[in-house]
């Protein structure tokens, strides 16, 4: 079995590639003096957002009341009783109280969480309802 050995350049030969190429060059134009950024970094690198201060927690608490705390007043005819489970009871009702205040109910929270649902799921309940609608 024959092996073909490869022709490799002598030393001379390599000298003379190296000084006749454009290798020199591109040795020297790829050590740039330029900051690159490293990897993961962008070069316009966003600022990490601050913490909330006081004011605004404070401002975001006020909003979350106004949303979810309003007293709603069902009368004796408007009204469904509903099954929750004991730990999301539980949930709900130190949240409502703490927040609420005295006298605030967990089904007015419940209430306020229900309509939020459900009003920020309108067109994706009518488009839902369409899709199912054509299945039958």
């Amino acid at each position: 079995m024959k092996t073909e050995k490869s022709p490799t350049p002598q030393s001379s030969e390599v000298t003379d590639i190296f000084n006749n190429s454009n290798l020199s060059e591109t040795v020297e134009n790829s050590v740039s003096t330029d900051v690159q950024p490293i990897a993961g970094q962008s070069e316009n690198a966003q600022p990490k957002p601050s913490r909330p201060t006081a004011k605004q927690r404070k401002s975001d608490l006020e909003d979350y009341r106004k949303a979810y705390f309003a007293l709603i007043k069902l009368g004796k005819d408007n009204k469904h009783q509903v099954a929750i489970s004991n730990d999301t009871f539980d949930r709900v009702e130190r949240i409502a109280r703490f927040f609420g205040g005295p006298g605030y109910s967990v089904s007015n929270f419940i209430e306020h969480i229900i309509n939020e649902h459900l009003d920020s799921n309108a067109a994706n309940y009518e488009s839902w309802f369409t899709l199912i609608s054509k299945s039958f």
